[in-house]
């Protein structure tokens, strides 16, 4: 009788982080629960921003740090199952490697937003932005976790729950943006010109180069 050998993925680094966020979300909550219930509803209502957007630098503190790892985790993860079904990568890319990646652009990118903010006298706008792209970037990764955990765990084909986390991703970013522009419209007609250097060079251009490099390299 021949022996058939099967192979098994067990995901091991997947299953590590995944437990990690489930870990992280469940510390913020437990240590933050007032915060964090009204960080919950930040989609349907301005309660949270407006309460927590004026302490000073509100982007940077012990729960949106916490919640940020969150999302490097969930948006590399996604990051990395995209690129391998466009097959821009290869199958056997390091997960890790692709989160690290990632977490330096973000920070490469923040920092850099910063100077160019003082440049153009857009600090306290950019302040506020940052605080709310990150509160809404945060609150979509907690949403797209199980849908991760799903695309990962799940036999059926992973086209579909591809697709359909992307689709979500992409509808949460929509949404995001124009609550965003909504809120403050009245600041960007007085300084429309900058902000639209700011959006060609620090928003489209990044992620247009990166595109540039992963398709034709």
């Amino acid at each position: 009788m021949e022996i058939l050998y099967r192979e098994v993925n067990t995901h091991t680094v997947e299953t590590i982080l995944l437990l990690g966020c489930i870990g992280l979300i469940t510390f913020v909550k437990i240590t933050h629960e007032i915060k964090f219930q009204r960080f919950l509803g930040a989609y349907v209502s301005d309660k949270y921003l407006k309460l927590y957007g004026k302490e000073q630098d509100p982007s940077i503190n012990k729960f949106n740090t916490l919640l940020f790892v969150v999302q490097l985790i969930v948006f590399g993860m996604l990051l990395e199952y995209s690129l391998e079904y466009l097959d821009i990568v290869p199958d056997n890319i390091n997960l890790l490697l692709v989160i690290v990646g990632l977490g330096l652009f973000v920070m490469f990118k923040f920092y850099l937003e910063k100077i160019v903010a003082t440049i153009f006298d857009l600090s306290f706008f950019l302040d506020q932005y940052n605080f709310h792209k990150l509160t809404y970037r945060n609150l979509t990764a907690i949403v797209l976790l199980p849908l991760m955990a799903l695309l990962i765990y799940n036999p059926m084909e992973k086209k579909i729950v591809l697709f359909i986390t992307i689709s979500i991703f992409l509808l949460l970013n929509f949404i995001a943006w124009g609550r965003i522009l909504k809120k403050h419209q009245k600041f960007l007609f007085k300084k429309l010109f900058y902000f639209i250097l700011y959006l060609c060079a620090l928003e489209i251009a990044p992620y247009l180069i990166i595109a540039r490099v992963a398709f034709f390299s």
